[in-house]
């Protein structure tokens, strides 16, 4: 069976479509085409009519053609597509032509949707750049300027949620206080200069002590530094914290303030081995950091240069 535009009035309106246009029988030859369309290959209206869409489209194109009159005859709808042609692109709609309850032929229309397409790139761009920018802002706003490490922002966002997921997972998780011994003292006799250099000095050697990616190093205030250590036991804990006083012991900054001669630190450790969901996970929050003091004050009346572990019993919870 053959259709084709019956009327001049018919063709008239098939050719003032705001879009491009074309017929397209079964055998996937052209029926008709409107100026927009033809224009895509360089052609008029008429010389495209009984050509070969396949002349003009790569294969899988007409290999969708006839799927799609496949879809039509179970009765189903053509799937929309987009194609590129020239570096632009399109939106495809294709609808049946029915006669006598038969689909004749495919009305396409391509729809030219290159600016929306530059649009949508500019924009994913930008809102990339967004991203991307305001990770770079939250980086800066956790982060302590002198050190480097986890400003006292940041630790406190990275505990509370680290102590959620190991109460929520049945996790242990460590903290550890770390102070520079004798750093008023430090300070009084090489000066501020030297005082924030070393600073800076022993928060990277602490990063190279803890290693994990999952594990937090922070600048708690002045001269003490706080570890976070999830999903860690009070033994791994301590065997990092002995860590850290050897990296700090291999800077070898002379202390002559210290009677060690040499700069060091003193490490308060505290765990839990799970928190029971009938706690509340702050309370066991303010725990460890109590706990962790507790310990580190026990470390700097022993004569500092020491690390000393509150263990899981200590800890009244509850």
């Amino acid at each position: 069976m053959t259709f084709q535009l019956v009327s001049d009035a018919q063709n008239e309106m098939f050719q003032s479509l705001p879009v491009s246009a074309c017929l397209v029988e079964r055998e996937a030859s052209y029926m008709a085409a409107n100026s927009s369309y033809a224009a895509l290959f360089n052609a008029s209206p008429e010389n495209l009519v009984g050509k070969a869409v396949a002349d003009f489209m790569l294969p899988e194109v007409v290999s969708k053609i006839h799927a799609d009159f496949q879809a039509f005859d179970d009765g189903a709808a053509a799937a929309s597509d987009e194609v590129v042609l020239l570096g632009r692109h399109f939106f495809v709609s294709i609808n049946p032509i029915r006669r006598s309850g038969q689909s004749v032929a495919a009305l396409a229309t391509l729809t030219d949707i290159s600016s929306l397409k530059k649009k949508i790139v500019e924009l994913a761009t930008s809102n990339q750049e967004l991203r991307t920018a305001n990770a770079r802002i939250k980086a800066l706003a956790e982060t302590d300027a002198l050190t480097g490490l986890t400003n006292r922002r940041g630790f406190e966002r990275f505990l509370n949620t680290e102590m959620r997921r190991c109460r929520r997972q049945g996790k242990p998780i460590s903290l550890a206080l770390v102070d520079i011994d004798h750093f008023k003292l430090f300070n009084d006799r090489y000066g501020h200069i030297m005082g924030d250099a070393t600073l800076k000095d022993v928060g990277t050697a602490m990063l190279g002590a803890i290693r994990r990616p999952g594990d937090c190093a922070a600048r708690y205030g002045g001269e003490e530094f706080v570890v976070v250590l999830p999903d860690t036991d009070l033994s791994d804990a301590e065997h990092v914290c002995r860590n850290i006083q050897e990296a700090v012991a291999r800077i070898a900054i002379t202390n002559e303030a210290s009677p060690f001669g040499r700069l060091t630190v003193s490490i308060g450790i505290a765990g839990v081995a799970t928190i029971s969901r009938d706690h509340d996970w702050t309370e066991v929050r303010d725990l460890l950091l109590q706990s962790a003091d507790a310990a580190l004050y026990h470390v700097k009346a022993s004569g500092r240069n020491g690390v000393k572990v509150w263990h899981d019993e200590n800890m009244r919870i509850g």
